[in-house]
């Protein structure tokens, strides 16, 4: 009886393996974050070295001697050894007459019913020759002297680790950038043509 007592007090005052225990509860929690940290950081620094890379493209594109295709090229190069192998990475290019259209719709100069809204009998400036009224009138390309180019960047990347669906998140990681940059004056600017069109035939 005395002995089975001493056995079981000292059986309770035994912590060999303890640490290991311990170790194991905090071991997936404490991995899990310090992955999660490594991850954040990367996406940051892919989205630095993105938008470094999009502004230096986008400067030497400003001369008017690169397509669209060249311009991507240069960013998908200046990307390579960055970003995962199924990473996709698009590069797009519209051109403005300046800074303040980027973005915005045409004009429309007359407004019969003051919606905002092209309708029957309103008519418009079409600034980009497209024949119809966009919200959004840049043009794709590079545009010409003295134009506004809006350049982005648009990456789907596989992120670091495949944990994200763990704690609920998508298991690609997404980035955007972009900056606007004015043509050099290699020529003479293309003046608009405010040509009024109205929507009745």
């Amino acid at each position: 009886m005395i002995r089975s007592i001493s056995n079981r007090i000292r059986i309770l005052a035994d912590q060999t393996g303890a640490t290991l225990v311990e170790f194991g509860l905090i071991a997936g929690p404490f991995l899990l974050m310090l992955l999660g940290i490594m991850d954040i950081g990367y996406r940051g620094y892919v989205d630095t070295v993105a938008e470094s890379v999009l502004h230096r493209v986008a400067r030497d594109a400003s001369i008017g001697e690169m397509t669209a295709d060249e311009i991507s090229e240069q960013v998908n190069d200046g990307l390579e050894d960055l970003v995962l192998k199924n990473a996709v990475v698009t590069v797009s290019t519209e051109s403005y007459y300046d800074f303040t259209n980027i973005g915005k719709p045409e004009k429309l100069t007359t407004d019969n019913n003051g919606n905002g809204t092209v309708d029957p009998g309103d008519c418009y400036i079409d600034n980009n020759g497209n024949g119809e009224f966009d919200v959004d009138y840049g043009v794709g390309g590079t545009g010409g002297p003295d134009d506004i180019v809006n350049y982005k960047i648009h990456i789907v990347s596989p992120r670091l680790f495949p944990l994200a669906s763990m704690i609920g998140l998508d298991e690609n990681m997404t980035i955007t950038n972009s900056t606007a940059v004015r043509n050099q004056p290699f020529g003479a600017q293309v003046e608009l043509i405010e040509t009024c069109i109205s929507t009745l035939d």
